[in-house]
């Protein structure tokens, strides 16, 4: 059975747990909060029962969290998708950077909010040194939340694998009131621009791909996993695999896309006579074993555009605007952007609205 003794001291109250079953040592631990105490107390005296129970206390001594991150990193992170790898990868090199030297019983709620609070307090982890010191705002609360987030998911991991007990964090308070949605379009002239500066771009694979995205809202990774056997321009289709929910999604190929990818297939034949293997990337890298990385071209045709606050993510936000203002409908949104449900778009709810209203005040000029 177990013992919860409360305890005074001069930073508030503790709660001592200990857990005795017959024919097994004594279970000892030490907790801020009663519930906390409680329910360490139910899981062990559970995993005891089952013959499951390994005392995690020595192992958190004797880990530190750098041990799992490179565990994480090993056996965990791989099997992620590239893009979720890449953002949980710059978290993960902070945390290292922070507490990788602390052993993971030294690991507190206390600790955890110290670190918290200098990180809202400072400029975007995610940026070099010198841009930091240049960032005008602290960072924001969706990342902060994002940083929280991912500690939290390396510390469950370390009780999973029996390198300690009770997760810190399960004290530490939550970021909450995060607005997540973001409506940023490119408005006709600003639209202009950036066609033409990707037009002009030496990357010659710059401006097909982001017509590709513009025309049909398909996300960037969607677009460059595409292989010329998904590439249908007789039926006016793509078919997109591996997308962010797990479903494949086809996408019509029509109108200046259509025109657009004819020529870049002319364009491609020629750039892959070069190469010493054949490739089946749509828009392939110069030795044709993966697809090409816009990355640099994109920053330099959008900033040669004259166009502030906007990411190539926000294309897909631009064509599900253009879609809403030309009177589709947010089913119709949905489907063409591949969410599963209304909730992603209801951002664009406004703009469908003001459409609506355009279309009525017509009517009614006509009737009455």
């Amino acid at each position: 059975m177990a013992n919860i003794q409360k305890r005074e001291g001069k930073n508030g109250p503790t709660y001592r747990v200990q857990v005795r079953v017959h024919g097994f040592p004594p279970q000892n631990k030490t907790f801020r909060r009663l519930s906390d105490a409680k329910t360490w107390a139910q899981q062990v005296e559970a995993a005891i029962h089952r013959g499951e129970f390994k005392s995690s206390h020595q192992e958190a001594k004797r880990h530190t969290l750098k041990d799992v991150v490179d565990r994480y990193r090993r056996e965990i992170l791989p099997n992620k998708a590239a893009s979720t790898q890449r953002s949980e990868s710059t978290c993960v090199k902070y945390w290292e950077a922070e507490l990788g030297d602390y052993a993971l019983s030294y690991i507190d709620v206390k600790l955890i909010n110290e670190k918290l609070q200098a990180l809202a307090q400072s400029r975007d982890a995610r940026m070099s040194e010198e841009n930091r010191q240049k960032a005008a705002k602290p960072i924001s609360k969706r990342t902060l939340k994002h940083y929280r987030d991912i500690l939290e998911m390396l510390l469950k991991h370390a009780g999973r694998w029996g390198l300690m007990g009770a997760n810190p964090m399960e004290g530490v308070g939550r970021v909450t009131k995060v607005d997540n949605s973001r409506v940023r379009y490119l408005d006709d002239d600003e639209r202009e621009a950036l066609l033409k500066a990707c037009k002009a771009s030496d990357n010659k694979q710059l401006y097909p791909i982001v017509v590709f995205a513009l025309s049909t809202g398909s996300r960037l990774g969607e677009i460059l996993k595409l292989r010329l056997a998904d590439l249908d321009l007789k039926r006016g289709s793509a078919i997109l695999r591996d997308t962010k929910n797990g479903e494949t999604r086809v996408v019509p190929v029509v109108g200046h896309l259509d025109a657009v990818l004819k020529e870049h297939l002319q364009w491609r034949e020629k750039f892959c006579e070069k190469m010493e293997e054949p490739t089946q990337w749509l828009f392939p890298r110069r030795d044709g074993r993966a697809a090409i990385d816009i990355r640099k071209a994109w920053v330099n045709a959008r900033d040669e555009a004259k166009i502030e606050d906007f990411r190539f993510h926000d294309l897909r936000h631009s064509a599900a605007s253009y879609l809403a203002m030309n009177g589709a409908s947010l089913l119709e949104i949905a489907a063409v952007l591949g969410h599963k449900t209304l909730q992603m778009v209801k951002r664009y709810s406004h703009l469908s609205e003001d459409h609506t209203r355009d279309i009525v005040t017509k009517m009614n000029k006509n009737i009455f």
